[in-house]
């Protein structure tokens, strides 16, 4: 489509142009002849027509566009507007001879103002061929930028995609490894930990599903996981979950807290004999969303992770957050700290 009439801004902006330059190129040069402007009327038709083409030179610029070389493009944008300009004054010999009857001086000054007339026409010609030449540019500037973030939107989307399926099945496998370790020693406890992993499965799928959740249900998955760890542990597993009022609804990747929950059990409390509490503290800091997971760990029986955990969270902060949100863990004592920072994005009603 026509790079003007694809936008109505750019249309709108046209119009209130063209018509008094129309309008002037057509009475000027019969005014300047010493034609009576009671007759002008029909010059200003004849001016306005000259838009059709002028328009129509766009045609001419997209087969020659500006990389095809500065020479080739100045040549062609002036013989289009010779040409333009040229069909122009003729249609306008054939339209004052139509009218005579009704205006005869159009008709009868005709040939002292057609020079004038194709002079202007064919400066106006040629600006606007500068100005096709322009929106042309301009639009295909704009299209490349809109692939290129079509493309990184869609990468991004991927690794997304990517990130998240690896969270399941990790868990999956831990939570398999205590369900037959269970098995042996307490049949009771490893039925009732398959039933809440089907139920947080369930959960984690509905959530899953969308790119963002409310604060308060990923919270509600968190403690969820918590709860079949704690069929394994019983009471060596303490759990202390802190949602400060008014960030319930700030939105968050699904499943991001729950590797760090993970972690917090596999590699600390399952390291002390007599267990511990896992903290989990979110409040709002400011623009930003604060949350703390404290787990206490034994420093002489640590277990080596394989990393996932915390460089899948890493990784999907990244994704979504770009450097907008962080994580720092490390270890103080025998507590260990992970601290997530997140933009306040609130859920849209």
């Amino acid at each position: 489509m026509h790079p003007i009439f694809s936008d109505v801004s750019r249309l709108r902006t046209f119009i209130l142009l063209w018509v008094p330059t129309g309008a002037a190129i057509g009475t000027l040069p019969f005014w300047r002849t010493g034609g009576p402007l009671d007759q002008a009327w029909v010059l200003v038709l004849w001016g306005e027509v000259l838009a059709m083409p002028a328009l129509a030179t766009w045609h001419v610029t997209r087969f020659v566009p500006i990389r095809a070389g500065r020479g080739r493009v100045l040549v062609t944008a002036a013989i289009v507007s010779l040409a333009a300009a040229g069909v122009w004054v003729g249609a306008g010999r054939l339209w004052t001879q139509v009218m005579a009857e009704t205006a005869p001086q159009p008709a009868a000054l005709f040939g002292s103002l057609a020079p004038d007339a194709f002079a202007a026409a064919t400066l106006v010609c040629l600006l606007l061929s500068a100005v096709h030449y322009a929106l042309n540019e301009a639009d295909e500037g704009l299209a490349a930028a809109r692939r290129v973030l079509e493309a990184q939107v869609a990468a991004r989307e991927a690794e997304l995609r990517a990130l998240r399926a690896q969270v399941n099945p990790h868990f999956l496998f831990n939570c398999l490894h205590s369900i037959s370790a269970l098995t042996g020693v307490d049949p009771g406890a490893a039925r009732r930990m398959a039933l809440e992993l089907a139920e947080f499965f369930r959960d984690s799928l509905r959530a899953g599903s969308q790119s963002r959740i409310p604060l308060a249900d990923e919270v509600a998955l968190v403690r969820r996981y918590l709860d079949i760890e704690r069929v394994r542990f019983g009471d060596r597993l303490g759990i202390t979950v802190t949602l400060q009022p008014g960030v319930e609804a700030v939105r968050v990747p699904p499943l991001l807290l729950q590797p760090l929950a993970e972690n917090a059990v596999r590699h600390g409390i399952s390291t002390l004999v007599n267990g511990g509490d896992v903290s989990i503290a979110i409040a709002r800091n400011g623009h930003d969303v604060r949350v703390r997971v404290d787990n206490p760990f034994d420093a002489d029986d640590r277990r080596p992770g394989t990393g996932v955990g915390l460089a899948n969270v890493r990784s999907r902060l990244a994704a979504s957050y770009g450097d907008r949100a962080h994580l720092c863990a490390g270890a103080e004592g025998n507590c260990f700290t992970v601290t997530l920072t997140l933009p306040c994005e609130e859920v849209q009603a």
